[in-house]
């Protein structure tokens, strides 16, 4: 089983009434649908849990996140697991976790691209960071999630988007 590491996550997401990060719908609706929702776990279970699921895929590892610009999306003491994956795989919308040039692991969603590689935003930040993902230090994607705690901003905002048909479904927890 890997160690789990601490991982101040920074998650990029916004709605246009609510945060001032990302500007637009659309961008919203694919990390909605590209984020894993966090599964809901019994309180202490959060890493242990994140763990299990991690040993089952190969190369993934458990990380404890800490911090509160993951929400709405992920509270803090969400445990995730980030996955490998191939940089020509990468989409917007997903969430990824990347190294900065200081050595700190950050979760970020990607809004963009450019020659030099993905922009990435916090959901509570106004602007992309000033780093970019790009081969060399790209670390994997979230593809699971565990917190004692579901957002109510994530439930209703999924469930507008289903409505509007942005997403394709509100069963995400």
């Amino acid at each position: 089983m890997k160690s789990a590491r601490l991982l101040s996550l920074f998650l990029a997401l916004s709605t246009v009434s609510v945060f001032a990060g990302i500007k637009s719908e659309r961008q919203l609706a694919a990390i909605i649908d590209r984020t894993p929702a966090a599964r809901l776990v019994a309180e202490g279970a959060q890493l242990k849990t994140a763990e299990a699921a991690a040993a089952a895929i190969p190369g993934a590892e458990a990380f404890w996140g800490i911090g509160e610009s993951m929400e709405p999306l992920y509270a803090t003491n969400t445990a995730i697991v980030v996955t490998p994956i191939a940089y020509d795989d990468v989409k917007k919308g997903m969430t990824v976790v990347y190294i900065k040039s200081n050595g700190r692991r950050v979760a970020h969603s990607i809004v963009g691209e450019t020659r030099g590689g993905y922009l990435v935003q916090g959901v509570n930040n106004d602007e992309p960071d000033a780093e970019v993902v790009n081969e060399k230090n790209l670390i994997g994607v979230i593809t699971a999630a565990y917190a004692t705690t579901d957002s109510q901003f994530r439930t209703e905002t999924t469930a507008r988007l289903v409505a509007k048909g942005k997403i394709k479904t509100s069963n995400r927890t």
